[in-house]
């Protein structure tokens, strides 16, 4: 279960430090990137089986852009993603993490790492989600 633990941390971070409620899309597309540096769009179509128009999308609100709002240019998304052209194919985009993403991908993975410590960590060997779900049915027969 030490495995599901350093899972539901990790998933923490990504609450925290990205969105409280990120698609499980956005996180496939995110660790896909980081595994595969310089990915190009119809390759990640593939990978993930995703649509254009849906990996566009997400491939746009992990990334960094700015909109217009009632004439004042806003920065949004949430500067995780970037794209450059393809250098064997100008007409493709190829998905790289940008600083923010790359620091991201190393605290996820230092939260998976196991440790010898682990026991001495407040909350271990609690399930995970006991404090997420107070309700469920297993937090209410303990």
């Amino acid at each position: 279960m030490r495995e599901i633990f350093r899972l539901s941390a990790a998933l923490g971070i990504l609450r925290h430090q990205v969105h409280k409620e990120l698609p499980l899309q956005h996180i496939a597309l995110l660790l896909a990137v980081s595994e595969n540096p310089g990915i190009t769009m119809p390759e990640l179509m593939k990978m993930l089986d995703m649509p254009q128009g849906s990996l566009s999308r997400n491939v746009k609100a992990l990334s960094r852009y700015v909109e217009r709002e009632h004439d004042v240019p806003v920065l949004k998304g949430y500067d995780l993603l970037r794209t450059e052209r393809d250098p064997q194919h100008p007409r493709v985009l190829a998905v790289y993490l940008t600083g923010h993403g790359e620091a991201l991908i190393r605290e996820l993975a230092r939260t998976l790492r196991p440790r010898h410590h682990e026991e001495s960590l407040p909350g271990f060997g609690r399930r995970p989600f006991d404090t997420v779900m107070p309700g469920s049915r297993e937090a209410v027969a303990q």
